[in-house]
C-alpha cells in the first residue's frame, strides 16, 4: 500500500509540474489605458513595469478618449488605467471594460481624485482604485492587485517581474497553510506522502514564476524543497509525536513554518541567479565601453536615460506602437504618440 501510495503521490507531482507549466505560458493580455495628460509619476512606471519577457503575454497601450476599441482584437485580461486630469475620457473607458467583465486598476495620485463612476454594483466591484506617488509604490500595490485580480497571476508573474515577490508570497502562504491543516486532519506521519507533493509543487510553482521553464534542471531544487520539508516533518514527529493533541499541534506549527522557510530559500535562490545574471550583463557592457573617454560614457549614459524616459515604444505583439513623449508644458503631462497599426 505504501508502494502505491507513493507512485500515485509521485503522478500527481508529475501532472502538477505540467499544470504549472501551461499555467505559466498562458496567453495574457494586459491593456494600459492613459490619460494623456498623465503625470510622468504614475505613466512611467506603468509603462517600464509592462514589459512582457514572454512571446505569449500582449500589453496594449491605448490613449484615453483616442476612439480605440477597447475589447478589440482581444478581450484584455486586466486593465491598467492612469488618470489625468481628463476623468471623463478614463471614466468612460474603464466603465466599459468594466462593465464587459474586465478588472481594471485605476491609477491615481490620490485617492480623492478618483471619479464617480454610474456602475452597478458588480462592474462597481471590478474596478480597484491605486493610489501613489512615487514607482515603488505604486508598482507594489499593482502587483498586489494583479495577484488577486485574475487566474492568471502565474503567467503575469512570469512575464512582468515586479509581480513575482506579491505572488510568490502567496503560494508560500497557500502551501504553508495547505501544508499545517494536512497534519491536522490526518495526523502524525500520515500527512508525508501528501507534504512530499505539496513541497515540490510549491518549487515548480515557484520557478514558474520566475519565468523557469519546467525541465530536468529543475530537480534539484524540487529535490531540496521535498527533502527540507520531510527533513522538519521527522524532526517534529520524532520529537513531539509523544505527546498527545499538544504535539499535534506543534507538528502542525512545523509544516507551516517548514514550508514558509523552504519557500523562502528557494525564492532567495532565483533573486540571487537573476542577480548574478543581471551583473554578468553589466559586465559585457563595461567591456564593450571600455577605452571610451570618460566624458563620452557619461553622456551615453545620460541619453540611455533620456531616451527611457520618452521616446521609447511600448512594447506590443498586436495593434499600434505608441510612443511615449513628453509635452514639454511645465505640468509633466505626457503624450502619446500613435502610429500606423501593423
Amino acid at each position: 500500500m505504501a508502494g502505491m501510495s507513493i507512485i500515485t503521490k509521485t503522478g500527481d507531482m508529475v501532472r502538477s509540474g505540467q499544470e504549472v507549466e501551461q499555467r505559466r505560458t498562458d496567453y495574457v493580455c494586459v491593456l494600459c489605458l492613459v490619460d494623456v495628460t498623465a503625470p510622468k509619476a504614475l505613466a512611467i512606471p506603468v509603462r517600464d513595469a509592462f514589459v512582457p519577457r514572454l512571446p505569449s503575454a500582449d500589453v496594449r497601450v491605448v490613449a484615453a478618449a483616442s476612439g480605440t476599441d477597447l475589447l478589440a482584437p482581444t478581450v484584455p485580461d486586466v486593465c491598467v488605467a492612469v488618470m489625468g486630469r481628463d476623468a471623463a475620457a478614463i471614466s468612460a473607458g474603464v466603465c466599459e471594460l468594466a462593465a464587459a467583465g474586465v478588472p481594471v486598476a485605476l491609477v491615481v495620485e490620490s485617492s480623492l481624485d478618483a471619479p464617480r463612476l454610474p456602475l452597478g454594483d458588480t462592474a462597481a466591484r471590478r474596478v480597484s482604485v491605486i493610489s501613489a506617488t512615487n514607482a515603488e509604490v505604486l508598482t507594489n500595490r499593482l502587483a498586489e492587485w494583479l495577484v488577486d485580480a485574475t487566474d492568471k497571476s502565474i503567467a503575469l508573474a512570469a512575464n512582468f517581474a515586479f509581480c513575482r515577490r506579491a505572488k510568490v508570497r502567496e503560494l508560500i502562504n497557500d502551501f504553508a497553510m495547505e501544508n499545517a491543516m494536512g497534519t491536522a486532519k490526518k495526523g502524525p506521519g500520515a500527512e508525508l506522502p501528501s507534504m512530499a507533493v505539496n513541497q515540490a509543487r510549491l518549487a515548480l510553482s515557484i520557478a514558474a514564476v520566475n519565468g523557469e521553464p519546467l525541465a530536468l534542471g529543475r530537480v534539484p531544487e524540487v529535490l531540496s524543497a521535498v527533502g527540507a520539508g520531510l527533513g522538519s516533518r521527522a524532526f517534529a514527529n520524532k520529537a513531539l509525536g509523544k505527546i498527545p493533541l499538544v504535539g499535534w499541534l506543534f507538528q502542525a506549527g512545523f509544516g507551516y513554518l517548514g514550508t514558509q522557510a523552504t519557500g523562502r530559500t528557494l525564492q532567495r535562490r532565483f533573486d540571487k541567479r537573476e542577480l548574478k545574471a543581471s551583473g554578468e550583463g553589466l559586465a559585457t557592457t563595461a567591456a564593450a565601453t571600455h577605452g571610451t573617454g570618460i566624458g563620452q560614457r557619461i553622456a551615453s549614459a545620460v541619453a540611455a536615460r533620456a531616451s527611457r524616459a520618452a521616446g521609447t515604444p511600448v512594447r506590443s505583439h498586436s495593434g499600434a506602437k505608441v510612443r511615449l513623449l513628453s509635452s514639454g508644458g511645465d505640468d509633466g503631462g505626457l503624450v502619446y504618440e500613435q502610429e500606423a497599426a501593423r
